[in-house]
Formats: C-alpha cells, sequence, structure tokens
C-alpha cells in the first residue's frame, strides 16, 4: 500500500510532466514559457505548502485530530488555544489506554498513568493533529522501554479502541446515537469507553475558538469524516447518562479490585478472580464521595449488567458499593 508522502509526490510527478510538456509546446509555438509555468508553479505550490505536511503526519499517525473555528483559521492561533486542544486529546488517548489495560486478560499489567501518546505531526490551516500510540518496542529517554510488560495484543487492543473514534460521530443521527452503535461495538465495556472519550473530545457550548473537531484514522475508512459538535457533546452525553435497559441481562453483586478510576466521568474498573477480564462500573453523583477513597481496594458492587457476547458481565450501572478491604498503605494510613 502506497503512503500517503507516495500519493503526493506521485501528484507533483504528474504536474512536472505536464509542465515540462506545456514549456516545450509554448517553445514550438514561439511563446514564452514562462508564461504557460505559472499555473503549474501554483498548483506544485499548493500541492506542497496544504498537501505534503498532511501526508507527512497521516503516515505515522493512528489518530488524526482536525479543529476547526475562529481561533485556529489562521498560521499563528494563540499558544494556549493550541495547547489546549493538546491537552484534550492527550487525556482522551490515557484514559482510553488505562481503560483497555484495566478491562484486558492481562491481569497484571497497567498502562503507565503518565505517558503520553506520540506527536507525530501537525498542520495548519484548521489546526490538525496527528497522534500515535507508544508502541511496546519504544524506546524512553534513558533507553528504556516505555511499555515495559505490555504485549502486543494489548497494544493493539488500545490502538483498535483509539481508531475507533472517528466511529462515534458518524453514528449521531437524528438528535440521538444510532443503535449500530451496538453491532460495531459489541463489548460494552469497550463501547462506554470510547463514547466517553468522544463525548469529552466534543467542542463545549463554552468554546467559541473551536467550533467542530473531525477525527480520522489514516489508513481505514475513506468515509468523510463526521464532525464533534457543541450539539453532538450534549447528544452523547445524553446516551451516556441514559443505559439502555433493554440490553441488560440482569442484576448482580460483582467483587473486585478497582483497578482504573476516571472521577470526571464517573467510572472505575474493577477484577476479580472470578471474570477473565476487567469489569467497568458507571456510578452516579451519589457515590462521587466514596469513589475517590475506593482506588486499590477490594470491592463489591451492585447492579444491573450488560454482558458480551462470551456472556461474561462486563458493564455495571452501579447501584451500590461495598468497600471489603482495603490496600495495605491506606490501612497504614488509616492506623488499621
Amino acid at each position: 500500500m502506497s503512503s500517503w508522502i507516495d500519493i503526493v509526490e506521485g501528484k507533483a510527478r504528474i504536474i512536472h510532466r505536464e509542465l515540462l510538456a506545456a514549456r516545450e509546446l509554448a517553445v514550438e509555438l514561439g511563446k514564452d514559457p514562462e508564461l504557460i509555468s505559472t499555473p503549474y508553479f501554483e498548483l506544485l505550490a499548493r500541492l506542497y505548502r496544504d498537501e505534503f505536511p498532511y501526508a507527512s503526519l497521516a503516515d505515522h499517525a493512528d489518530l488524526v485530530a482536525r479543529f476547526t473555528g475562529p481561533g485556529v483559521m489562521t498560521h499563528e492561533p494563540p499558544i494556549s488555544l493550541v495547547t489546549g486542544a493538546f491537552s484534550k486529546l492527550r487525556t482522551q488517548i490515557q484514559k482510553i489506554a488505562k481503560s483497555i489495560a484495566g478491562l484486558s486478560e492481562e491481569k497484571r499489567v497497567r498502562w503507565p498513568a503518565d505517558l503520553d501518546p506520540y506527536l507525530s505531526g501537525l498542520a495548519y490551516g484548521s489546526l490538525v493533529v496527528g497522534m500515535r500510540v507508544p508502541r511496546p518496542d519504544d524506546v524512553g529517554a534513558q533507553g528504556q522501554l516505555v511499555l515495559e510488560g505490555v504485549t502486543d495484543g494489548l497494544y493493539e487492543a488500545v490502538r483498535e479502541a483509539v481508531c475507533s473514534l472517528p466511529l462515534i460521530p458518524r453514528l449521531i443521527k437524528d438528535e440521538a446515537v444510532s443503535e449500530d452503535v451496538y453491532s460495531l461495538f459489541p463489548d460494552p465495556a469497550v463501547r462506554d469507553t470510547v463514547m466517553v472519550a468522544a463525548q469529552k473530545l466534543a467542542p463545549t457550548p463554552r468554546s467559541k475558538a473551536i467550533t467542530e473537531l473531525f477525527l480520522s484514522c489514516p489508513g481505514q475508512s475513506q468515509e468523510t469524516p463526521a464532525a464533534l459538535t457543541r450539539e453532538s457533546g450534549k447528544i452523547l452525553q445524553r446516551s451516556l447518562d441514559q443505559a439502555s435497559g433493554q440490553r441488560f441481562r440482569g442484576t448482580d453483586s460483582f467483587e473486585g479490585v478497582v483497578r482504573e478510576i476516571d472521577l470526571d466521568a464517573l467510572r472505575f474498573e474493577i477484577r476479580g478472580a472470578r471474570y477473565q477480564r476487567g469489569i467497568r462500573c458507571i456510578y452516579d453523583e451519589k457515590h462521587k464521595g466514596q469513589a475517590r477513597e475506593i482506588l486499590d481496594c477490594t470491592v463489591r458492587v451492585s447492579g444491573s449488567y450488560e454482558a458480551a457476547a462470551d456472556e461474561q458481565p462486563r458493564l455495571v450501572a452501579v447501584e451500590s458499593i461495598e468497600i471489603l478491604k482495603r490496600p495495605a498503605k491506606q490501612m497504614d494510613l488509616l492506623g488499621q
């Protein structure tokens, strides 16, 4: 498969051949070849100015984000705006990675909490950013593996989840999220993880400088990306707040250690000996105070749940949380 750079260079070669042929014809006709050259030079300039930066970015990115709006329609957007967009994107990719790691079959592996996705490139016009999920063989500044212990399988699961983000805005239709989301994301835990990230990435009602966000994954679907907007962010939030009771398999209690927690999204993951993979839990405002205390605790959660195709519970709408055992370091701090 040709790279994006190969495609752009192929276009440039065609323009150069046409330019050469046009100049030769001008000479044969006794015309000034410089006069005929100007349109071709303009095509080449536009190609290298507009397409080459994106192609270079796309060849190395897992996810490309294009931010549009009054604040970024310039070659000199405010630094605070650029860093804010970077931070938002980085945070959600980190949260996807940590969540997928916590939900995986690899019980002793955690995705490093402070590990940044890699910036693969930057282009302007609108603000276009390329991000890459760190690979298991990537080496840090000190010569160490940045993902020591992370298998290729877990890396691919994280990368697949990140690359599924562009699907979410395409599923927003008629003021709701399409039912197709359930077939495209058969694992309820992964579906919720990716939808939460998309909702957090959508421009907020307070955002005046950035009004739309287009997400794409180079090398995948060639469909025109759909925009995440202020309105789609509201629609996603409504969908996340209104869990589909028709999808619940029943009500039960689940015990496990709280591996990851997202206080902003009101989510945490538990892993227990009974389950091959982790379980993602959704809690509401009444549990916010308790949720701050449960990281690394062994807990029992009760509530309605969704299961994956293998019948394993994967997503729980929490009705109650009971702390069964605190980690040793917490016991020491409490003097117990």
